[in-house]
């Protein structure tokens, strides 16, 4: 089924599979491909936090948004320099529920965009805080654009499912 936007809902198992699925993509790089030389800085196994961003994020929230792709976004303490942050690795999400977008080639379902972010103000501790601290104060093009549509956390997994952003105007 080939669709611009799925409606249908996005469930906790969902959350969980985008997760895996995202934790994988970036091991893939980071522990066994060429992106090892930042494990010296790095523990890339030990996000601050996870979450899905963006208008899937919205779709979870809100069920009118649609999902056309998904973003999950990997949150790291900042550490002397930042991470990748042009860099965007993809993962094919097969769920068929939520079809194929048509405009979108080699993708038998929804294009899963995986992105990190390190960043130089956090809490270990309060994961919450640290994307509202971030989205909030933050003066950066990544901070702009996702405060303008919603984050809900994959991890840590207490939190899965928590919708900690929703649409604000900064």
């Amino acid at each position: 089924m080939e669709i611009e936007r799925s409606l249908k809902a996005i469930t906790i198992n969902d959350l969980k599979e985008l997760y895996a699925g995202s934790v994988s993509r970036l091991h893939e790089y980071f522990i066994s491909g060429q992106g090892k030389k930042w494990t010296k800085l790095y523990n890339i196994k030990k996000p601050l936090t996870v979450a899905l961003c963006q208008g899937a994020a919205m779709h979870f929230h809100d069920k009118v948004n649609g999902v056309k792709d998904f973003d999950v976004w990997f949150f790291y303490p900042f550490n002397e320099t930042h991470l990748p942050y042009r860099t965007i690795w993809n993962w094919d999400y097969k769920n068929p529920k939520f079809g194929k977008h048509p405009s979108i080639p080699g993708y038998s379902g929804r294009k899963v965009d995986v992105i990190v972010r390190s960043i130089k103000h956090y809490s270990k501790q309060e994961p919450i805080n640290t994307i509202h601290y971030f989205l909030q104060n933050e003066n950066t093009a990544t901070s702009k654009s996702l405060s303008k549509k919603a984050v809900v956390l994959l991890s840590p997994s207490s939190m899965l499912g928590k919708v900690v952003w929703y649409k604000q105007k900064i």
